[in-house]
């Protein structure tokens, strides 16, 4: 190519990006889309994975149950809890826009691990 057709192709504009389907308006509120999912894991109790839209990510939620519970010996909240495999703690839990990586529930009660990955008993 000549020097002169090099000057030509250097001082022309590239093209105006193309917005695309990518900039689309996404819900702010964290939701549920998908889930619950049993984990087959070498613990003590059923272990399920819930898929949390929150804005652009997609988080996971591991709900960790004891394997002894049953959902009838027990009252509301851990009753509740416990039937949905840990979707009614998790639905609270976004309302309030808080959205956990791990939600544990024993006979002791519901524990939520937050990003921090600190346990805290949690008020549902």
């Amino acid at each position: 190519m000549s020097k002169r057709g090099a000057i030509g192709l250097a001082s022309r504009p590239f093209p105006a990006p193309v917005v695309g389907p990518h900039n689309c308006d996404m819900s702010e509120d964290p939701e549920i889309i998908g889930g619950p999912t049993p984990i087959p894991v070498p613990r003590e109790g059923d272990l399920y994975r819930w898929k949390v839209q929150n804005g652009r990510a997609e988080q996971h939620v591991y709900v960790q149950i004891a394997g002894s519970l049953r959902a009838e010996k027990f009252d509301e909240p851990l009753r509740s809890g416990i039937e949905s495999k840990g979707k009614s703690v998790l639905v609270k839990l976004l309302e309030r826009g808080s959205v956990p990586t791990r939600i544990k529930i024993t006979s002791a009660g519901i524990t939520e691990v937050g990003t921090d990955r600190r346990s805290r008993p949690c008020s549902v």
